[in-house]
């Protein structure tokens, strides 16, 4: 089955990605078995989803450029995906954590700011929105198993519920992670949890756990301040409004 919290991407859907951290397998490799995944019935035509590496195509047949609709085409075999560069996720899996989709909305491409051109430049093309987070289709794949219920799953499971803005559901998984003493390998990983304690109204909490990961890794400033302007325009209470403007200007964010 396909694993419960992988949910649904709209057909003709292109995931841009500068590398996957997995040696000797190339986008190709990726691409049939995303298919099989996300399109069990598809029969001989144009493939409905394709993972393109940008490192290697970037500027070649496949991917022209970072333009708004430049076309994207990959041969694989007999068949080809032909897509845009308007249709398309952008993802990201550092080689010590999870997998997670890009949103320029939330400012992506300042987070990441110091990951590869190759990826820090297609995050304005991401659009989320491609993801069908209400769909419970699965498909049926006997190679393909529910992964294990460690950090991943728990941050996967997150992340979708960020994406609905059901921050409630995101302390809930996050919570029921940590008191099975699961912790991320990247610390860019709390920046969902911290959101959603400030989306909540638990600035204590937010900030004390900003604070932590900051010590753990200065390279997630900018990180933050981006997760703490959201905080900002959301317009929090008076009181704790000067809380946020506080904490934007103890990590230098320029508003």
């Amino acid at each position: 089955m396909r694993p419960s919290n992988i949910p649904a991407m709209e057909p003709n859907t292109a995931l841009l990605t500068d590398q996957l951290p997995i040696d000797y397998e190339t986008d190709l490799s990726f691409t049939a078995p995303i298919n099989w995944m996300y399109a069990p019935d598809y029969q001989r035509s144009n493939l409905p989803y394709a993972l393109i590496y940008t490192e290697k195509r970037l500027g070649r047949a496949t991917l022209a450029s970072f333009e708004t609709n430049t076309e994207i085409n990959l041969g694989l075999r007999r068949v080809a995906f032909r897509g845009s560069t308007s249709q398309a996720i952008v993802i990201h899996m550092p080689k010590n954590g999870c997998l997670r989709v890009l949103d320029p909305a939330r400012g992506d491409e300042i987070t990441y700011a110091r990951e590869s051109r190759f990826l820090v430049n297609a995050i304005p093309l991401s659009n989320p929105s491609l993801i069908n987070i209400e769909s419970h289709e699965t498909a049926k794949l006997p190679f393909l198993q529910e992964p294990k219920h460690t950090w991943c799953y728990y941050y996967a499971r997150a992340e979708l519920a960020r994406q609905k803005g059901d921050w409630n559901q995101v302390l809930d998984l996050i919570n029921k992670a940590t008191l099975l003493s699961y912790q991320p390998e990247d610390p860019f990983e709390w920046l969902t949890f911290i959101e959603a304690q400030a989306f909540i109204g638990n600035i204590d909490d937010a900030q004390t756990l900003s604070t932590e990961v900051f010590a753990q890794d200065k390279r997630i400033r900018q990180g933050l301040c981006q997760l703490w302007k959201r905080v900002h325009n959301q317009g929090p209470s008076p009181s704790e409004s000067a809380r946020v403007i506080q904490i934007l200007s103890e990590y230098q964010c320029v508003r």
